[in-house]
Order: structure tokens, then sequence, then C-alpha cells
């Protein structure tokens, strides 16, 4: 009788979350409403000091050693990396930036020693996040109303990633519905075998009160997203080092078409530790332990791109993506990507040319990418986009 009490309770929750939406929607189930308050008070842990951000969210500043990443079963006596190991110095993009690079995080005033900003996270964005894709990964047949246009590194008997970095020049499409994101990514294995980890910024008008301004995000996975990982801090997994800089954190200053032109640069790379890092502009934010991940060792596939999310596949109509503006090698008006790079697990720095690499374009009437071109101090650069419309499926 207790068994199946709890399904009837589990469907019920199920059915009445169906109905929910992102704005102003009352919880219509006491059950839900508990369970909602219990999941806030795992994410928000409790701060040292808060601050109230330009955009209306508030950051909490908690204790390092409190962070919502140490309740992942795995992490509960893990041990803190204030940085990477690695056995020689690293070098960062060289070369002069013809665009001028974004804010991000905490630009006045940071949090105190000893303690990570936070985004506090609120019901409605519970809520908001049960709506969106969870599945952003390309090589996850799962992922229905998910489309990509970006450039892979092709697959090769041996051969694995441990870094992999690209300066994402950063818009703000007008996303009306579903997300839209610019990124870099590196993963392993398919279907729901997928491990992964991408980073970059997104626009989705679902997440964050209805934001439709650019968000710098992390997301993760060990399965295909069909029962793990998150988007930024959502799940315990990621953990934060930098005291400025934080998941889920708004961009400040973006391109305009033939206007003034900003980018983020971003890598993923992994330490002698096996931890997995993820950098802005050469600030070090955070890093996914290796012991969360379980088919990741040797990563066989990096990229970088764009993706969409389709809200309510396969009728619905698919957001903008980039710049909202189709690829043409004119990089003034479309979003590009500069210095995509790579390391294999030959210690190799290279980025993609000749036959080394795959065009990923799942839906070429409304998205597109080109080739890299090499163009000296600015490395492989590439633009993708577009206008976004009905895919279908």
């Amino acid at each position: 009788m207790d068994f199946e009490r709890m399904i009837l309770i589990v469907v019920l929750c199920l059915c009445l979350a169906s109905s929910y939406q992102v704005n102003g929607t009352r919880i219509a189930s006491k059950e839900e409403e508990l369970e909602l308050e219990r999941q806030l008070k795992l994410i928000n842990k409790p701060p040292v000091k808060s601050i109230q951000t330009e955009f209306g969210s508030i950051v909490d500043c908690v204790d390092i050693n409190k962070q919502l990443a140490f309740d992942h079963p795995l992490l509960k006596d893990h041990k803190i990396q204030e940085r990477p190991c690695f056995a020689l110095r690293r070098t960062k993009n060289a070369g002069p930036s013809q665009n001028k690079h974004s804010l991000i995080g905490l630009m006045k005033d940071a949090c105190p020693s000893g303690t990570v900003p936070v985004r506090r996270t609120t019901k409605e964005d519970l809520i908001a996040i049960r709506s969106m894709s969870n599945n952003i990964y390309p090589q996850t047949a799962a992922s229905r109303g998910v489309y990509a246009a970006m450039i892979q590194m092709r697959y090769l008997p041996g051969r694995s990633y441990t870094r992999v970095k690209g300066n994402i020049a950063v818009y703000n499409p007008n996303v009306k519905q579903g997300d839209s994101y610019a990124a870099i990514h590196i993963i392993n294995g398919e279907e729901y075998k997928t491990n992964a980890i991408i980073t970059g910024w997104m626009v989705s008008p679902t997440l964050y009160g209805g934001a439709k301004y650019s968000i710098f995000f992390v997301h993760w996975t060990i399965d295909g997203s069909k029962t793990t990982g998150c988007l930024n801090l959502n799940c315990p997994g990621f953990v934060q080092i930098d005291r400025r800089v934080y998941p889920g954190a708004p961009i400040t200053n973006v391109s305009i078409p033939y206007g003034p032109h900003f980018e983020i640069a971003v890598s993923i790379f992994k330490d002698l530790f096996g931890s997995w890092w993820v950098s802005y502009d050469g600030i070090n934010i955070g890093y996914y332990p290796a012991k969360i991940f379980n088919n990741f060792a040797n990563p066989q596939i990096v990229g970088w791109g764009g993706i969409v999310a389709t809200p309510n596949p396969p009728t619905g109509v698919s957001p903008p993506m980039g710049s909202g503006v189709f690829p043409d090698g004119k990089y003034e008006h479309s979003c590009s990507i500069r210095f995509a790079q790579y390391t294999n697990n030959l210690g190799i720095e290279d980025g993609p040319h000749g036959d080394s690499y795959e065009k990923i374009i799942d839906c070429p009437s409304h998205y597109s990418v080109r080739d890299p071109v090499y163009r000296g101090n600015q490395g492989y650069t590439f633009d993708f986009g577009g206008p976004g419309g009905k895919c279908g499926n």
C-alpha cells in the first residue's frame, strides 16, 4: 500500500508540474510547494554576505567549504584545489585582440576571502529549469528540438583531448522562446554514456525571471543528461574558486552588428589531478573533480559553435543563434569564434583545419557554420548562427 501511495504521489506531482508557467504562476499542490522549498534550502547555502546586483538578482557569498558542490556523495571528503596543477607552464592566447572583452560577475565588490559568489536561486528559477532542455549535446540522439551549427574535431583512434578554448563574440539575440547558446565543449561517449562539459554564453527568457540578456554558463553530465548533470549550480558538482566570476552571471558589454564587438575568452582543460577546470579571460573560475565522471579520462571530442533548444518540439519555433545573422565571413555582424584551439593527449596545440574537423548543421534552413580560416595572430576563426524558425524533427 505504501508503495502504491508513493507512485500515486509521484504521478500527481508530475501532472501538476506540467501545468506550471514561469512567471506569476501559483503552486497548485501543497506537496509540490514543500518540495520546492526543500530544494531551495539545499541549493541556497547560508551566506556570509549578500550583494544586490544591478540586474535585480542577489548574489550570496558562501563559505567556500560549504558550497553546494560538496553535497555530491562523491565529494564529501574532497579537498579543495586552489589552483590547477600542471607539469608545464600554460600559455595564454597570443596576438592582439580586435574585440574587447565582456565583463562577467561582481565588478564592484568581490566576495570576502574564503567565500565564493553564488546567484541566489528562487522558486521561479526552479520551475523554469524544469521547462528547459537539459540535453544540449549533439551526439545524444534523444536531443529532440535541439539543433547545432558547430565545428567538431573528427574522431581518431587513440586520440583524446586535454583542453579546448576559444574567444566567443557575445550577442543578445532576440530569443522570445527557447534557449540559445554559443559555446565550446569537450565530450566522450554517446547516447546515455555521454560525459561532457560545455561553457560559453546563453540567452534564455525562461531562466532567471525572464532575463533576455546574455548569461555566462557551465553545464555537465555523465549520462547524456538523462538523469545527471545540470546547468550552472543547480546541482552539486562544480567547485567554485574565484571570488568574482560565477556561473549564471550576466554578461555586460555585448556586441552589436556593425558596431562594437565584445567577446569572452573561455577554456576547459584538465590538470594533473584529472580535474576539469573552466576559465574565463585567464581566470580559473572553478573545476569539476575527476571523481564525479565515469567515462572522461580520455575524451575524444571537442567542438565550438552554436546550439539552440526549441520550445514544444517538433512544432515549436527555434530561436535565433549567435547574432541572429547567417554566417558569411563578415565578422562585423555575424557571431564568430577566434583562437579556436585544442590540446591533444600528445601535448600538441592546434586548431580545426583541413580534413581534421567536421561541420554539424542540424537545421541548414535556419542555421549554418562556415569553415575555419587561419587568420595569423587571431588563430583559427569562423562564424556561425542564423535567424531561427521551424526546423521540425
